[in-house]
């Protein structure tokens, strides 16, 4: 049950507060690295990883949005599907420190619009 809610956030994040913004999935994805990066203490080896994860990420989640656009129940499937891969590939990149700071990042954007805000929430 919280592996389902925390993808069910990140699905949220990723999918409606990058929709929002413009530019392109790789300016997203690289946005949504940056954010992550000090908040997680990602090397460079692990921001490039993690990046790209993201971008493979946000094109798996357009093209469902594309093709279910019309089938919402579908549609939320898959992108928990997208969502539950996103994440056990992050577990094979990140350590288990930065895995944790993850899921809790995760968690508080619960309350958040995106990553973003609950970071600058975080600090003081």
């Amino acid at each position: 049950m919280k592996k389902l809610f925390l993808s069910a956030v990140l699905a949220c994040c990723f999918t409606g507060a990058f929709a929002q913004g413009g530019g392109t999935l790789s300016q997203k994805a690289a946005e949504a690295t940056r954010v992550l990066t000090p908040q997680l203490g990602l090397d460079d080896a692990r921001i490039l990883k993690v990046k790209s994860l993201t971008y493979q990420r946000l094109q798996q989640e357009q093209e469902v949005e594309r093709m279910y656009a019309g089938d919402q129940d579908v549609r939320k499937t898959k992108l928990q599907a997208v969502a539950d891969e996103y994440h056990s590939q992050l577990k094979a990149v990140l350590t288990p420190a930065q895995l944790l700071r993850y899921e809790q990042l995760v968690a508080s954007t619960a309350t958040a619009a995106t990553p973003a805000q609950a970071v600058a929430a975080q600090q003081p």
